[in-house]
């Protein structure tokens, strides 16, 4: 697998060199975007997806850390309406 920047422009005339592009904006030397050959596409996606699922199970551990994991336990699936009815039961 090779790694290459390349400019904006250069990519969108149609010029891949490698399997992994960092495309550039020549005037401002600024990050464009990231291409990425069909073949690296699936693993890709699978580790952007799992890095996404981790970042909201630590945001609803800090929110349930700070309020509290009332309702949790029984029902893991439970909307907000129903730990909300269950715990004023």
């Amino acid at each position: 697998m090779t790694i290459e920047k390349i400019a904006f422009r250069d990519f969108i005339r149609g010029q891949r060199p490698a399997d992994v592009l960092l495309l550039i904006d020549k005037k401002s030397n600024r990050n464009k975007g990231l291409y990425i050959a069909p073949k690296y596409a699936d693993a890709v996606l699978d580790f952007i997806e799992k890095k996404e699922n981790e970042n909201r199970m630590m945001k609803k551990r800090a929110l349930l850390d700070f309020v509290g994991a009332f309702g949790e336990l029984e029902n893991p699936e439970a909307s907000h309406k129903e730990i909300k009815a269950s715990k004023y039961e």
